[in-house]
């Protein structure tokens, strides 16, 4: 893991968008949002990095760093906070880079590589990368990890694994719990991949639903996407207080 995080750092991890991110961020001081949760998505759930060492290298190189916002976002990141994300930012998709033209800024080592492959160059034609001038491992790196799905379901494990040998911190509905400063206990949300039983097993889905006093209103159609996110929200949240 020293050596994921000694690459990271230095900029050379051999992921593009990673490393568009982590120059711009050493260079000037700055790193757009959405790129941030990319770089720190690659770090906490491919390499399993803890997150204090993100936040800590963020709070150093950000001339924007503010500690409890920098905190918060990483501890979230890491399945640490009170609203971990319920989400992956992954490193090749990069929508976060629709154009491609801030990968081809950070890494002009690889500007002449098409957009289908600037994000992912290992999977580039031999003859591709020739004429783009690139030779992986020598003008670019070769890449950290070759398998993100494999990595990803290892931390899945881990921390499932953690949580397992931890029950006394998950509710009776799978959620984290956590200690106030007054001593009540209360939970907080927790990803549902990482929800589990007294006995250990994921928790399975079930379909959401809200009463009404017309009877029940499913989420579905008609709601509009933004109608349907908060009734989502507003279900997890009657979940997790043990409402019906």
């Amino acid at each position: 893991m020293i050596t994921h995080l000694t690459r990271l750092l230095a900029r050379n991890l051999s992921d593009p968008l990673v490393d568009s991110g982590m120059r711009e961020l050493w260079k000037t001081g700055w790193m757009t949002q959405s790129v941030r949760m990319v770089v720190a998505s690659f770090l906490v759930e491919y390499l399993r990095v803890n997150w204090v060492r993100g936040a800590k290298w963020f709070h150093y190189t950000l001339v924007d760093a503010d500690s409890a916002i920098n905190s918060m976002m990483w501890q979230n990141a890491g399945r640490s906070g009170i609203d971990q994300w319920n989400f992956i930012m992954s490193p090749v998709a990069a929508s976060q880079d629709a154009s491609g033209e801030y990968t081809r800024k950070w890494c002009p080592e690889l500007s002449k590589l098409p957009k289908a492959v600037l994000h992912k160059p290992w999977e580039a034609p031999t003859q591709v990368l020739q004429a783009a001038g690139v030779v992986l491992g020598e003008t670019y790196p070769t890449r950290i990890i070759s398998d993100l799905k494999a990595e990803r379901s290892k931390s899945v494990e881990a921390v499932l694994k953690m949580r397992r040998a931890n029950q006394e911190s998950n509710s009776d509905r799978g959620y984290d719990m956590i200690t106030l400063p007054d001593g009540k206990r209360t939970v907080v949300f927790t990803k549902k991949e990482f929800r589990i039983d007294q006995q250990g097993n994921v928790i399975k889905e079930a379909t959401q639903s809200k009463k009404s006093t017309s009877g029940i209103i499913k989420v579905g159609k008609g709601r509009g996407r933004k109608g349907k996110k908060a009734l989502q929200k507003k279900l997890l949240r009657q979940e997790a207080a043990g409402k019906k």
